[in-house]
């Protein structure tokens, strides 16, 4: 095959592979969110298993549904503690508005305006509660398509001890076989360190930042909470977002500036301490993407799948990428895609 002929046939797969993701994102959503929960339910019954005299000698079966309801329980719980912060902010959102618009009077006597300018004559009527209202109907949403996740992810666990059988079934040479045993393994010990660290690096800063959110005073504390550990998921953006947020609802809920520089300066320090200085050490070279290729991932996902595709941009890449290595002619893709140039 000529090389012209190479690069159109690889640019109308790679449009395909587009339209794919974008055309059947309501089918290949909820089937890759079930992907990562079956993911986490077994990551965390390795975890029961590793416990002496406890994990190592219970039937496999047990552990793993231990580890289930472990996993369900505190999405549960996390769930239902989101969802009545939301119901509170609707409630008290009419009264944010109010200050708001007394800090913004403040502003501009500070500028020397006399004049009397509303921020309703600036802006016109915000409707809070249409967005928070909003937010809550999208939480509602994502509650219902939680329950087909689940569903695919009781069928993964069911045939999950399937999948070795399935695989010698293929009849593969010892080579292929080989070949695809190793980049399974690969995959799995990368996304395995990268949600290990991911997660525990996320829950340790929304955990620090709830104390220094509680401590400011700032309202809803648990929420903003939750979305910090939620948007540490999205790489670079996540934590701006993640800082400005609770910084704002501390500009709007008080009269004076000390919450806001508080909360700014103290989720500002955590975020910098664990994700620009703990998190890269404890990576290593489990992820071995190149950082302008995360953020377009990242641009790229977010358009196709929206917020789930900028949480799972970084797993989603790398499965690209190590797939993508695995042949001769998609090899050098793979090469420029790397952050070191080894695959």
């Amino acid at each position: 095959m000529l090389p012209l002929q190479k690069i159109t046939y690889s640019l109308a797969l790679a449009c395909l592979f587009v339209c794919l993701m974008f055309f059947g994102k309501v089918l290949l959503v909820p089937v890759v969110l079930s992907f990562v929960l079956w993911y986490l339910i077994n990551a965390v019954d390795q975890l029961i298993r590793r416990i002496p005299a406890i994990g190592s000698e219970s039937p496999r079966g047990v552990s793993l549904t231990v580890a289930a309801g472990l996993v369900l329980a505190a999405i549960v719980l996390a769930g239902s503690l989101v969802g009545r912060q939301i119901n509170e902010m609707i409630a008290t959102a009419p009264e944010y508005w109010l200050n708001l618009e007394r800090q913004f009077d403040r502003i501009l006597v500070g500028l020397g305006y006399d004049e009397a300018i509303t921020l309703r004559a600036v802006y016109g009527e915000l409707d809070i509660n249409g967005y928070l209202l909003s937010l809550l109907t999208s939480f509602t949403t994502v509650t219902r398509q939680f329950l087909l996740v689940l569903l695919y992810t009781l069928f993964l666990l069911v045939e999950q001890h399937t999948f070795t059988r399935k695989l010698a079934a293929l009849g593969l040479n010892q080579q292929r076989k080989v070949r695809v045993l190793g980049m399974l393994d690969k995959i799995n010990r990368a996304i395995r360190a990268y949600v290990g660290v991911k997660f525990a690096a996320s829950f340790a800063t929304a955990l620090l930042s709830f104390f220094v959110i509680e401590y400011a005073g700032v309202d809803f504390a648990i929420f903003w909470a939750f979305a910090i550990f939620a948007l540490n998921f999205i790489p670079t953006i996540g934590s701006i977002v993640a800082t400005i947020l609770p910084s704002l609802m501390a500009l709007v809920q008080f009269d004076y500036l000390t919450p806001f520089v508080i909360v700014v300066i103290g989720v500002g320090l955590i975020q910098l301490s664990i994700g620009g200085l703990l998190e890269p050490r404890l990576y290593g070279n489990a992820l071995n993407i190149s950082p302008f290729v995360i953020i377009f991932s990242l641009i790229l996902w977010g358009l196709l799948w929206g917020i789930v595709g900028m949480l799972l941009c970084v797993p989603i890449t790398f499965v690209l990428i190590t797939f993508l290595a695995q042949f001769r002619s998609t090899r050098p893709i793979a090469v420029l895609l790397s952050r070191r140039g080894k695959v």
